[in-house]
């Protein structure tokens, strides 16, 4: 296992240097969501994991993503506390269709001594669904701790950090991934705070890149004006500004704003009477 992370984290390097590495939750999402089935039932379990890792199939995930440049097959999102994530993926029924969620919990607090304790340890409880073209919402693997020998069912997850939605023969068309929070998301301070979560696919078709460019542009009051533009969820944007064209250096307007959706907006104050705007990708 050592040796094939070691091997991911060489490939995406090779791609995008050692100034832009990939989260830990993005390298095991890669890694669980390309596994061979290893037990006699679908899913993950107790004996087994969630399968034998299988390096070819989870370095071409990684392969495919950068090739699609549109981030098609994993995705690093910033979810902000009371926000969620949603975006569009195409599938066909001619391979299995999977996504998964991984991410890197604060540290719960620890259980007293004991056997298999089964106490709840999850800080932040991410919920992954996955929306066919037909509107049927299919739910994430959980396993049973009370049943350890029992196969997987197809429920809310409220236990890990890890969940996974597969469909063995995927409807044609148009999904939807949406990821939602329960609660407010916390640091492990305990204040509330951002999460990092990690999204990996693997049978869904690629789909060309978006283009940064506003789509929206509208006065909202006397002083702020309202800006919207088609954004890759997974994408990093920072919005600048500048009141004259022939002189002068662009301004940040905002920081960093981790795009959750295929839309997004964000309303500036504009202080000047004659203000030019412009969209950066920064990732």
């Amino acid at each position: 296992m050592a040796g094939l992370v070691g091997l991911l984290t060489e490939l995406h390097q090779r791609h995008f240097g050692t100034q832009q590495p990939l989260l830990a939750s993005s390298l095991k999402a890669v890694v669980l969501n390309t596994t061979d089935e290893a037990g006699a039932a679908a899913g993950p379990d107790y004996l087994h994991g969630w399968g034998l890792p299988n390096a070819t199939r989870a370095a071409q995930l990684m392969t495919n993503n950068i090739q699609s440049q549109s981030l098609a097959h994993l995705k690093e999102v910033r979810l902000v506390s009371g926000d969620y994530i949603e975006f569009p993926i195409v599938a066909t029924n001619t391979q299995p269709l999977r996504v998964m969620i991984c991410w890197t919990d604060p540290a719960g607090t620890t259980p007293p001594a004991g056997l298999n304790p089964t106490n709840l340890m999850l800080v932040n409880d991410l919920d992954l669904r996955l929306i066919s073209p037909s509107g049927v919402t299919n739910l994430p693997w959980v396993l049973n701790p009370a049943a350890r020998t029992n196969a997987a069912t197809r429920a809310d997850n409220f236990r890990d950090n890890v969940e996974q939605v597969e469909v063995a023969n995927p409807q044609n068309g148009v999904w939807l991934v949406r990821v939602t929070h329960k609660g407010q998301l916390r640091n492990d301070q305990g204040a509330v705070a951002d999460q990092r979560v990690s999204i990996a696919l693997w049978g869904n078709v690629a789909q060309p890149p978006i283009v940064p460019r506003f789509n929206h542009i509208a006065m909202v009051s006397s002083n702020a004006v309202s800006l919207r533009w088609d954004s890759e969820v997974g994408r990093v944007y920072k919005v600048q500004h500048r009141d004259d064209m022939a002189s002068g250096a662009w301004q940040d307007s905002t920081g960093e704003i981790s795009a959750t959706k295929t839309n997004t907006a964000v309303t500036l104050t504009a202080d000047s009477g004659n203000r030019f705007y412009r969209l950066v990708q920064l990732r």
